[in-house]
């Protein structure tokens, strides 16, 4: 599929192509699961080779930030599936060629449909010198005006990675919930002496493991975009685009260092959080199997006395005294009773 994207004054406006027809005043291009039909159309067009779908998921960075053609290929990879509960990251490509940008992809990541619907519902606005009513068209006052200018593929492009930014934000900000919700819950446990070695913490484990799997899946994104930016800086630098440009560019790569520490301490409170709960259930267990030792230790005295005075000789002074059987019971409590004093005593219980 081809999601094309064209100016209309100073907005965009979007449209899906049934064939392979591509209008030439396109400034973005949008490859959705492409068929091989749509690639060659667009290689025709913007004259490059798109890349295959097994050299996106190449991990060199000269295979992911590369100069070819008269274009700048640049690939990161980019969460999805956050909506549905199941996020996960995918590669995708942006090419900036000419006055265009081409984007490939093999997922549908919601931060492409939330761009898209606000470059098509908000015009762009600049802020430029208000003539002076004083010195005429030559000289400016200091009030700024706002003017609409349209979008070009390096805002476009600008605009599209700082809704991807937002996005893992966002996730990452639903990592950090979901982690506080399971600290309240272990420790909460612990402060009822509910068991621990249940079904509920057996669920507490696998959601930890899952936070821990996505965040270190979320720094794998970040680096992607943390070695993108700088080679994005150095493409807007040729191509000689507009002051604000760079300043957006530079703002993102403050987010993405930001973003890289804040998840650093996600992981190490993910690792925190693991260590406590098989800690805790250590403790339980240690606790369970103490109880055991210490009952059997309490009940060997006892067993000792019966197993005496269940010999089976002839001649036993006890065995035909009438309070031979009484003797016995209270000797075998008392042998009960003495070692778990002592170990009141020496709180061991």
């Amino acid at each position: 599929m081809i999601d094309v994207y064209h100016l209309d004054g100073a907005k965009a406006r979007g449209l899906t192509l049934t064939g392979t027809d591509i209008p030439e005043n396109a400034i973005w291009i949008d490859l959705v699961n492409p068929t091989k039909a749509e690639q060659e159309a667009v290689e025709r067009l913007c004259a490059l080779e798109v890349p295959t779908r097994e050299e996106m998921r190449e991990i060199e960075v000269s295979s992911r930030l590369y100069s070819e053609d008269g274009g700048d290929f640049m690939t990161a990879s980019v969460v999805y599936g956050l909506d549905s509960g199941r996020p996960s990251f995918a590669p995708v490509t942006f090419i900036l060629v000419g006055p265009r940008l081409v984007t490939l992809r093999y997922t549908e990541p919601k931060s492409f449909a939330i761009f898209s619907a606000k470059l098509c519902r908000d015009p762009i606005e600049t802020h430029l010198p208000k003539p002076s009513a004083e010195t005429g068209e030559a000289g400016m006052s200091r009030a700024p005006t706002a003017r609409l200018r349209p979008p070009t593929a390096d805002t476009i492009l600008i605009g599209l990675l700082e809704t991807v930014i937002d996005r893992v934000a966002d996730m990452m900000e639903a990592i950090a919930a979901d982690l506080d919700g399971i600290a309240n819950d272990i420790f909460s446990a612990s402060d009822e002496k509910k068991p621990i070695a249940t079904h509920e913490f057996k669920e507490l484990l696998r959601r930890i493991g899952a936070a821990g799997d996505l965040a270190s899946r979320t720094r794998e994104s970040l680096a992607t975009l943390d070695r993108m930016i700088p080679f994005l800086q150095l493409v807007l630098d040729g191509r000689k685009a507009v002051k604000e440009a760079r300043a957006r560019t530079k703002a993102m790569n403050r987010d993405v260092h930001s973003l890289n520490d804040f998840v650093s301490f996600l992981s190490n409170k993910t690792t925190f959080l693991l260590d406590t709960t098989v800690g805790m259930i250590s403790i339980e267990q240690n606790a369970i199997i103490k109880i055991f030792s210490v009952a059997a230790v309490g009940f060997m005295p006892p067993t000792l006395v019966a197993s005496i005075y269940g010999m089976n000789f002839q001649h036993m002074p006890e065995l035909n005294w009438p309070l031979g059987y009484p003797m016995a019971l209270g000797i075998m409590v008392l042998s009960a009773i003495i070692p778990l004093l002592f170990f009141r005593y020496k709180r061991w219980l």
